[in-house]
């Protein structure tokens, strides 16, 4: 009988140990029945049941030695039982009840007694009364929640005719003497320290004498006042536990356990410090010596799927990574983008379709018959999740447009110390760009330029599809006077259109063709197109000229090598002159005159631009060339890393063409164009950038005549102040430090047989990202005045 009222003893507090579902709807009796009898138990009739309990006056008297803690203080961590609902645990034998009176705790080792009940508030070894069921589930959750111990397990143990008395067997955590790291390389052990000893939330503070409760008690009939007992302390003091003080490791219990430290250990050296192939082992004797030995992770082998065997060691030459090299997910991001990069026509296989194929690691425990304990790091397989068919609608420009590709889709998983990547032949790429145009020989002219582009998976020929338009609309009564005509000419619709491929195999980037009849402009070196753009519909300076370009363009590029290409191209041109519409369409500034537009040589022009470009940042793969290219800008795009590393880049070209001259008549011209910048970063924050461009020519058509002044070439001065010439050099030098940069500009134009004296241009800047930046400038010469030319610029042209 005794056996069976132990066994429903300990079923009782093991559900009390729990927090209740809900407690405003707890049934006020509660009686649990065993669901097997046990063979010896004969008719006796016992049940464990939980009533109402008594009024506050019946439930503790003003002289009860428990201490009465702060609303809240053993909250902490989760609501306990209200008193309202759960009352005394009662055992009934025989009809007869029996409440537990004491409180036993076994399993100690190196705390004693006494301390573990001060510290959880339980009552003193020598006071025998009654535990109410609130009671028990309070130090319950107390000597859980103290981080001491891996096993606290509660019974009530009823002898014949005896007290039944409340017995908690406790299994303490390991306790440490000494902490020893054994097999880093890169890193240094304390940068393990910390995630070892990780700061816990019972972890004591300074200030923990001063946590303390005490409450005072009053006796109303005789007047006293007296002192009880104070509550316990909310956490276990710093000196039972095993820490790291002063740069120096103190024994003690490991609080919370020694495999879950470890298993912080492992993930700050996976997640935290990126060795994705880290392990964490360790070894705890019998006397309490730990030592923790570390594996960085090297990669046996790297393993390539979703290609044949021929492409998969392209790609394995592309990432980079090598059996042996410690594997850090810097590295393995830096190899995606190199296999971008290189192997445009491949791309990584989304994570959502890996995750099933990813695994998950923890740390085990092993022991001993000596009482010697192993940790080890196990990688175990993802349950799989029951998957269901289902159909995801997302509209969004990025997932419209771009194949809805996610930068931490990086199509990496690992098998043990093997590194799988999946790749994939990539699907046709559809980039669809706005074209904000605004000019003042167009207005508002909105539009799109799309590239649709084909790879092939054997890497032999890539094509891609190229087309523009954009419409000027009719808006704010704008035209030009007493020329209808000429205001619906205009008004035509301006389109491009184009086709190139990529032939890997010979080296050429680029060889295709281009049909147009659209607003040109080559100032594309000063001012980048949107700034351009949007000063013209501001204030109505869009500080360039334009013209109306109709016929084609073929072209082939050569690329060597990563960092050098070579160029030709062949073009046929009919240029026609514009003018700008009245009255200005901006926002300010529409009361002044219109912005002046230059007129061209109007005509046929056929001429040929070979071209010579550098660019020491540039890496094989990435996409060369333009829809709108022009003899001076470069077919490659600025790196987006400028500001980390020093980058040296440039381009000359030559153009030689035939068309109408000054007079009229045909002519023989050429043009010779050099540019040339550097940035050098001095640290993260601090970088210089230099530029060099020249330009010469002669016999020269009006659009291709060289001139300074305006943003930005040669800031502070008016747009194309020092115009008509032959000949240009201009000479920029930026240093920026954080935010903050100062700038200087020189430059000079010959024209008339002679060279205009050099102009300068001072100024500074404030940078808000790699590329927005407000810049102030003042012309340095006999014309300078206090206030500067200003303007918030949101493109690098160099």
């Amino acid at each position: 009988m005794n056996r069976l009222a132990l066994a429903l003893c300990f079923v009782s507090l093991a559900a009390l140990a729990q927090p209740p579902q809900d407690a405003g709807t707890s049934d006020p009796s509660v009686v649990v029945t065993p669901s097997d009898a046990a063979p010896d138990a004969g008719d006796a009739s016992t049940a464990v049941t939980t009533s109402r309990p008594p009024s506050e006056g019946e439930a503790a008297t003003e002289d009860s030695d428990y201490p009465t803690c702060p609303e809240g203080f053993n909250t902490d961590d989760g609501d306990l039982s209200d008193a309202t609902v759960l009352g005394a645990l009662q055992v009934e034998v025989d009809g007869r009840g029996l409440t537990p009176t004491g409180l036993e705790l076994r399993g100690l080792q190196r705390l004693t007694d006494p301390q573990v009940r001060k510290l959880v508030g339980a009552p003193p070894t020598d006071v025998s009364r009654p535990l109410t069921a609130t009671e028990i589930q309070t130090l319950l959750h107390r000597l859980a929640r103290t981080g001491l111990f891996a096993r606290v397990e509660p019974r009530v143990r009823v002898s014949d005719q005896g007290p039944a008395v409340l017995e908690i067997t406790v299994e303490e955590n390991p306790t440490l003497t000494s902490v020893e790291f054994e097999g880093l390389q890169d890193l240094r052990p304390d940068e393990l320290w910390d995630a070892l000893f990780e700061p816990h939330s019972h972890f004591p503070d300074e200030d923990d004498a001063q946590d303390e409760v005490t409450t005072l008690r009053v006796h109303k009939r005789h007047g006293t006042v007296r002192v009880v007992s104070p509550c316990p302390p909310p956490r276990p003091p710093r000196a039972w536990l095993a820490r790291r003080e002063d740069g120096a490791f103190r024994p003690g219990i490991m609080l919370g356990g020694l495999d879950a430290a470890l298993d912080r250990v492992l993930r700050t050296l996976r997640e935290d410090d990126g060795y994705l192939l880290g392990t964490v082992s360790a070894t705890l004797s019998p006397e309490g010596k730990l030592v923790v030995t570390v594996d960085e992770g090297e990669l046996e082998a790297v393993e390539v799927r979703g290609v044949d065997e021929a492409m998969a060691t392209r790609v394995r030459e592309a990432l980079g990574l090598e059996p042996g090299d410690v594997f850090l997910r810097s590295d393995a991001r830096r190899a995606m983008e190199r296999l971008e990069s290189r192997l445009p026509f491949l791309r990584a296989v989304d994570s959502e379709d890996l995750d099933e194929e990813r695994t998950s690691v923890r740390i085990v425990e092993e022991r001993d018959a000596d009482g010697t304990r192993h940790y080890r790091t196990k990688e175990e397989a993802r349950r799989k999740s029951r998957r269901h068919e289902r159909v995801e609608f997302e509209v969004g420009w990025g997932r419209l447009f771009h194949g809805g590709n996610d930068a931490g889709s990086d199509g990496l998983t690992l098998e043990g110390k093997r590194l799988i990547v999946h790749v994939q032949p990539r699907p046709p790429d559809l980039d669809v760009d706005l074209l904000p145009v605004h000019t003042q020989v167009t207005g508002f002219a909105p539009g799109l330029a799309a590239s649709l582009r084909f790879f092939d998976s054997r890497d032999r020929v890539h094509t891609t599809l190229e087309g523009a338009f954009f419409i000027p609309l009719r808006l704010g009564g704008q035209r030009l006077p007493d020329d209808p005509e000429g205001t619906r000419s205009q008004r035509r619709v301006n389109l491009l259109g184009g086709v190139k491929v990529q032939l890997p195999a010979l080296g050429l980037e680029e060889l295709g063709a281009q049909v147009h009849d659209f607003i040109d402009t080559l100032d594309r070196w000063r001012l980048g197109d949107f700034d351009s753009y949007f000063y013209s519909f501001l204030i109505n300076r869009p500080d360039r000229d334009y013209f109306r370009r109709q016929g084609f363009t073929a072209f082939a590029t050569w690329r060597w090598a990563e960092s050098w290409l070579a160029g030709v191209e062949v073009r046929g041109d009919t240029a026609s002159s514009l003018q700008s519409f009245t009255p200005p369409l901006s926002l300010f500034r529409n009361d002044d005159p219109p912005f002046p537009n230059a007129p061209v040589n109007e005509g046929r022009f056929r001429s040929a631009v070979v071209r010579l470009e550098y660019s020491g940042a540039a890496e094989r793969g990435t996409r060369v060339g333009s829809l709108f290219r022009t003899p001076e800008t470069s077919l490659f795009e600025r790196h987006k890393n400028w500001k980390r590393e020093p980058t040296l880049r440039g381009f000359v070209t030559m153009e030689v063409g035939e068309g109408p001259g000054a007079d009229g008549a045909d002519a023989r011209f050429w043009k010779l164009v050099g540019d040339v910048a550097l940035d050098y970063p001095m640290n993260w924050h601090t970088g210089l950038s230099l530029r060099l461009r020249a330009a010469t020519g002669h016999d020269l058509p009006l659009q291709k005549q060289e001139a300074l002044g305006g943003w930005t070439a040669l800031r502070g001065f008016g747009f194309k102040e020092f115009g008509g010439g032959d000949s240009s050099v201009l000479a920029s030098a930026e240093y920026r430090w954080h935010g903050l940069g100062i700038f200087a500009d020189l430059g000079s134009v010959h024209a008339a047989s002679a060279w205009s004296d050099a102009q300068l241009g001072l100024g500074g800047s404030f940078h808000f990202g790699d590329d927005v930046r407000f810049e102030a400038a003042w012309r340095i010469d006999d014309k300078a005045r206090l206030t500067p030319e200003a303007r918030l610029l949101f493109n690098r042209t160099f």
